[in-house]
């Protein structure tokens, strides 16, 4: 049985309201099974606002023309794929695809705010949405796009990206020197690809040391002599991008197996004052006004890493006061005195 591609109408003429392409069905009902939730036809219908017989044409294309390892459970009165599924079938992405799309996006700077910067959006859309599970890049605003690296890759990071990203796709062990910031010896490490983001300018691997038998990330301008093994793994179906950072500030994402470790407490003064309590910096914050000119604020934040908070925190200078955790209001106080010491002819205050 074919996919239905009649899309509905409404009586003036237009699509109605909540239909969707039927491309961009299937690929959410895939996702929606990948996380091993056991979505049914009704489930599925509810949430994208479509009826159920639409649904059981999609399941049935699924599997009998894109040969998805799709079956029913009658336990879980829900549907689950036989084995693992890390790439929709028909919109596989190769290491050499995803080069090529890097150093075209570096190459377009000059079109930005010209006419072709509505069409090149809704390409990268299209492209991030086929491998959001496996490869992270800021293409979902054209601006963010186009700022990242702007004086464009090398040959030798063209060389590296090229063998990271076949690592993912194709789900294949790596090898690799690595030299943590504090270390001064780089050590093998041997890892499970799950993830390549870029983050804030820089490129992060993410995936399970089997060293460490631990979740961990890695900056890619740290990683040497990077090999891609012929041993294949399975990705962890437990594996969401959103999950490995949500105790995180930025790229430190702490302990998988921590929960809630900190409670981090700041107040800030000032324009900091103003400027913290106009954005979302982290899903867990919530904000105190300590009076009515806005000019003193509280923030309070849940992270299982200090180490990115901590640098953001000095950013701020003498306007942020570090209330809680004792250890990171210790920690920021004697880097700011070690900082100003810099500053006395004598090197005291």
């Amino acid at each position: 049985m074919g996919l239905d591609c009649r899309m509905p109408e409404s009586k003036s003429g237009r699509k109605a309201e909540g239909a969707r392409r039927p491309l961009e069905r299937v690929i959410r009902i895939h996702e929606m099974v990948n996380r091993g939730n056991f979505p049914n036809c009704n489930s599925i219908a509810k949430e994208l606002e479509v009826n159920r017989k639409t649904i059981q044409r999609d399941i049935t294309f699924m599997r009998d023309e894109l040969d998805l390892p799709l079956e029913y459970n009658d336990q879980q009165h829900g549907y689950f794929y036989t084995r693992p599924v890390n790439q929709f079938p028909l919109l596989k992405t190769t290491a050499e695809d995803l080069v090529a799309i890097i150093l075209a996006r570096n190459a377009l700077d000059p079109l930005r705010g010209s006419a072709m910067e509505a069409t090149l959006r809704s390409g990268f859309q299209r492209l991030q949405a086929s491998m959001k599970e496996q490869v992270t890049i800021p293409w979902s605003d054209i601006d963010q796009a186009f700022s990242v690296k702007s004086t464009g890759l090398t040959e030798r990071d063209v060389f590296l990206f090229n063998r990271l990203a076949q690592s993912v796709l194709e789900s294949r062990e790596l090898t690799f020197e690595y030299r943590k910031l504090n270390a001064d010896e780089s050590m093998k490490r041997r890892l499970q690809p799950y993830h390549l983001a870029e983050i804030d300018g820089g490129w992060y691997m993410i995936g399970f040391d089997l060293e460490r038998q631990a979740r961990r990330t890695f900056a890619v301008q740290r990683m040497k002599g990077v090999q891609v093994t012929k041993r294949k793994f399975i990705r962890s179906r437990d594996f969401k991008l959103e999950d490995h950072f949500a105790g995180s500030f930025g790229v430190w994402s702490g302990d998988e197996n921590t929960e809630g470790a900190y409670e981090v407490k700041i107040r800030f003064t000032g324009f900091a004052a103003r400027v913290v309590a106009e954005r979302r910096w982290h899903p867990s914050q919530e904000i105190t006004m300590l009076n009515e000119s806005g000019s003193e604020i509280e923030l309070t934040l849940q992270l299982k890493a200090l180490q990115d908070i901590s640098r953001w925190i000095l950013g701020f200078g003498s306007q942020a006061e570090v209330l809680a955790p004792d250890m990171l209001r210790k920690e920021i106080a004697e880097e700011l005195a070690a900082s100003a010491a810099k500053y006395s002819e004598d090197g005291s205050l």
